[in-house]
């Protein structure tokens, strides 16, 4: 949908482009320089380069301060090369409080001036590869030196303290608390700029090189402050005997504690500390000669020893409900801690506090003999230890600020340096400026969003949509399914989703109807149906804030724990995402990894691993996208090549015979079928994604090839039995990404054989649909369990065939196609609000926020026609080709090994040095 001029916020003149943003934040009381990093899109042939760029608040006249140096850095262009998606760094002067009440937090608007001098333009870039702040006048340096980073800052133009320079050293301890060494390895700048700089140490631990530290260190140049962000990975992989991947396994990482040492060298001896354990209590004093810990142990909640905490010797990890402060005040007990720390000398001072502190216990911040100890994996209150499976990883951050001698207490304390770490402050844009950026597929723009306090809705701002039926009845929806007992919160405090494992993810509430046990079911959504991609449309919509307490948290607990870390497993299986945990069972040993030896019932088959039918990208694209957040960008990359390894039949024993794909990445449900189904089709996305990010052309020749593989323009739809919902369901699924592949192609100018003979197909899918497709739940004795899922999953079903209508040159089948899409979308209302509260769960919720926001888009937006493609798809004989059902790789062995004449050919091919060597790696990863 392209918006109207009227609610454009984009606005260009000559070589200079003015955004109109907003800045949103749920900051309680007031924030003084907050340092904010965020996404801006653009439309199409908009915006070339960047060359400066300055901000404004206009809501501030009074403050002096009420704007400054924008930092950007392009993320993604257009085809026409003109800029996408634009990363844009800035420092807040000023952020007022919002209102004890407020949930949705306040929005302040923000402008960008934004301009290319193409004159200037050589001069500019040579400037910022030397140094871009020069002019600032302040230098930052990092380095390693006897296991220690060093982060050097030189300040020539502050006469009170022109260096300083920041010690970190890193104590990681095994099993029986004997240190373990971690050695440095390398360092390298990310990114250079005026207002922040962004370096990345890399190193492993010399006991177990297999297990490697990280450590980006972000210096927000203009306020002195550093975001230390460190991720502690096991590349080794899991042993998974017979599919199963509980605790215990042999390729885990077993350890004490992992801890960071901080000294500031021109500190001198600190002789206060100032302390406050959580953001609403006074700050306590206390000498820096006597010790103080402030450490986090549990949740907090009432369900604080929940089974969710289980270790391998299936026993709690967790001894105590909250946190603990040991000082030589004595000892303090609460439940949350958000705690700051500040140490003061007569020569300076700084600051230290981590973001959800308590949500990803155990944290620990300790002061010890004027030493600053912060806990990334601190020593646990009891016995436990820390076990990193095969392939896991772990993210933490910690920010540190830096004072000067002359500093006042106010800018140290409760509402100074560090208070915004406690908040979310954010720079977006409208809905309508996302719609006429034509940035997020059929994506409606703005619509008002509800207020779960008081039931009433809000306008967004700049909206001026009046609200229909639809717009209403979407709404309503959203707000009943994430708020009371079903808020974000609640949801979590269920089963206790907290902690360094599984904080982000959402419980996989639905799974508790057919569970046998008597306890509230520890299961685990691992993002299925994108569910970070729903709350990123959410918040594009709406620019409410809780949804930020969903996607963001979320997205970094795929990326770390979700995700398998490593190379050294079967292709299959390296850099995939595992599967959501097991159906109606409790997760117990298994963790966030799907199956378990104690779910394992015997003389049946089970087991498994990460599969194509649960690879979701498109949101981790969108994260970074909106965040510039480089481990997403990773991780969409990562996943799109696994879907490339998966497929290649050279990567297997099978391929000394025949090395062709192996049909992993196209199979849904059966290994032999391959038509339409979610595992080609989420392999489809994930290509698509991946090609967005790169212009790697190996994407998407592999997606058109998967087109190609499971559908056809003169398909026998029929022998496909997709009217048989268990099996067949999902071929809406892959009838999406073809549409999405119809978008992209569209806008690439890339017309060709293989544009038209996606739209070919998705004109022969629909006109099928329109006769045969009905309500799933219409029949519900075919269904194993006739649950509130199938009536969500028909969402998807119609705007699936308003999809084929906008390929339908005939005007007539058009209309029925979208006739018969509102009848199944409206039985979809209906059937859902049938199943009572249980509409509500994590399941349909995820669908809804992409498909309901679909539906509102197809139903309140003019039709957008799918033009033909300039070349027939006949002229291809790649497409031309009759379409049969794709033999996989191991079927293809089992008929050679059965043919003789077959079989010799196989076997003079097998004597290539190289298919052996391959087929040789290939065993030794399955053993």
């Amino acid at each position: 949908m392209q918006a109207s001029s009227a609610n454009s916020n984009i606005h260009t003149q000559q070589s200079s482009v003015r955004m109109e943003a907003m800045i949103v934040s749920n900051a309680q009381h007031e924030l003084q320089d907050v340092p904010v990093c965020g996404g801006v899109c653009f439309p199409r042939n908009t915006l070339r380069d960047v060359t400066r760029a300055r901000f404004r608040v206009p809501s501030d006249p009074n403050d002096g301060r009420e704007g400054g140096t924008a930092q950007t850095e392009v993320l993604d262009r257009w085809s026409d090369g003109s800029i996408r998606w634009l990363l844009a760094s800035l420092v807040v002067p000023r952020v007022a409080g919002s209102p004890p009440t407020s949930k949705t937090g306040q929005r302040i608007p923000v402008i960008l001036d934004l301009s290319c001098d193409e004159d200037h333009q050589k001069e500019s870039d040579q400037r910022q590869l030397t140094s871009v702040a020069a002019a600032a006048e302040i230098t930052t340096t990092v380095k390693y030196s006897g296991g220690q980073i060093i982060v050097v800052i030189r300040n020539d133009c502050d006469r009170h303290l022109q260096e300083r320079t920041l010690r970190l050293t890193s104590r990681l301890s095994d099993t029986s608390n004997q240190p373990m060494h971690v050695e440095w390895k390398s360092v390298r700048q990310e990114t250079q700029g005026e207002v922040r700089r962004v370096f990345v140490v890399n190193g492993c631990v010399r006991e177990c090189p297999d297990v490697m530290l990280q450590v980006r260190l972000t210096h927000w140049v203009q306020i002195g402050q550093l975001q230390v962000e460190t991720r502690l990975r096991n590349s080794r992989r899991a042993r998974h005997k017979g599919g199963l991947w509980d605790l215990g396994d042999s390729g885990s990482f077993c350890f004490r504690s992992l801890d960071f040492e901080l000294q500031l060298d021109e500190l001198g001896v600190s002789n206060d500390v100032y302390w406050q354990a959580e953001p609403n209590q006074n700050f306590r004093r206390h000498t820096a000669k006597e010790t103080l810990r402030v450490q986090q142990n549990g949740s907090g909640f009432r369900n604080w020893s929940s089974t969710n905490h289980r270790t391998d010797q299936a026993t709690t990890s967790v001894a105590d409900r909250g946190y603990q402060v040991q000082s030589s005040n004595g000892t303090f007990r609460g439940y949350h801690a958000q705690p700051t720390v500040v140490l003061v000398s007569e020569t300076g001072s700084f600051s230290v506090s981590q973001p959800e502190f308590w949500q990803q216990f155990p944290s620990s911040i300790e002061v010890n003999k004027g030493q600053l100890i912060w806990g990334v994996l601190p020593e646990h209150a009891g016995d436990a230890h820390y076990e990193l499976q095969g392939g896991e990883q772990k993210t933490k951050t910690t920010w540190i600020a830096l004072h000067n001698d002359h500093s006042s207490e106010r800018d140290i304390l409760p509402t100074g340096a560090l208070a915004h770490v406690c908040s979310v402050t954010r720079i977006i844009q409208s809905g309508a400026s996302f719609a006429e950026a034509n940035v997020l597929p059929w994506f409606p723009g703005d619509y008002p969003a509800r207020d779960a306090d008081t039931g009433t809705g809000f306008p967004t701002s700049g909206s001026e949509r009046p609200v229909d039926d639809d717009l209403r009845r979407l709404s309503s929806y959203l707000a009943d399914a994430t708020s009371g007992d079903f808020s974000l919160e609640a949801r979590r405090r269920k089963i206790d989703e907290f902690g360094w494992r599984n904080f982000g993810d959402i419980p996989a509430d639905h799974e508790q109807t057919h569970y046998e046990g008597s306890n509230t079911i520890v299961s685990h959504y691992n993002n299925q149906f994108d569910l970070i991609f729903g709350a990123i449309l959410q918040f594009a919509a709406s620019a409410d804030l809780r949804w930020i307490d969903l996607f963001d948290p979320l997205a970094r607990h795929v990326m770390d724990i979700d995700i398998y870390h490593t190379t050294q497993d079967r292709e299959v299986f390296n850099g995939g995402l595992f599967w959501h945990t097991d159906h109606y069972v409790d997760a117990r040993t298994a963790t966030h990894r799907t199956y378990s030896r104690e779910n394992q019932k015997p003389g049946r088959p089970y087991g498994g691993g990460p599969g194509n039918e649960h690879n979701y990208t498109t949101g981790l694209l969108y994260y970074f996208y909106l965040t510039g957040n480089p481990e997403a960008r990773e991780s969409v990359l990562l996943l799109a090549d696994w879907v490339l390894r998966m497929d290649d039949g050279r990567n297997t024993i099978f391929g000394i015979l025949d090395d062709g794909p192996t049909g992993h990445a196209s199979a849904t449900v059966f290994e032999d079928f391959h038509g339409p189904g979610r595992g080609a089709g989420n392999s489809i996305n994930a290509l698509l994604d991946a090609w967005l990010l790169t212009r790697d052309d190996r994407y998407l020749l592999k997606s058109e090839e998967l087109i190609r593989r499971c559908v056809h323009p003169e398909q026998d739809l029929h022998s496909l039995h997709l009217t048989d919902a268990e099996g067949h369901w999902s071929y809406s699924v892959f009838l999406t990404s073809l549409g999405r592949y119809l978008l992209i192609k569209q806008e690439a100018d890339q017309l060709d054989e293989m544009y038209s003979y996606a739209r070919e197909t998705m004109r022969h899918y629909g006109r099928w649909m329109v006769v045969h497709e009905k309500r799933t739940l219409s029949e519900p004795d075919k269904l194993e369990y006739p649950t509130e899922a199938w009536a969500a999953q028909d969402f998807r079903k119609a705007n699936t065939l308003r999809l084929a209508a906008n390929c339908e040159d005939e005007p007539r089948l058009a209309a029925a196609m979208r006739s018969k899409a509102r009848e199944l979308n409206n039985f979809a209302w209906s059937d859902l609000y049938d199943f009572g509260e249980a509409h509500l769960t994590a399941r349909c919720l995820s669908i809804l926020m992409t498909e309901g926001q679909r539906d509102l888009f197809h139903r309140t937006c003019a039709p957008q026609p799918i033009p033909s493609g300039e070349l027939q798809w006949r002229q291809s004989p790649e497409c031309a080709a009759q379409w049969s059902m794709f033999i996989p790789q191991k079927e293809r062995v089992r008929r050679i090994l059965k043919s003789p004449v077959h079989l010799a050919g196989a076997v003079v091919r097998a004597l290539n040095p190289n298919r052996c060597r391959r087929a040789i790696q290939a065993f030794r990863r399955q053993i």
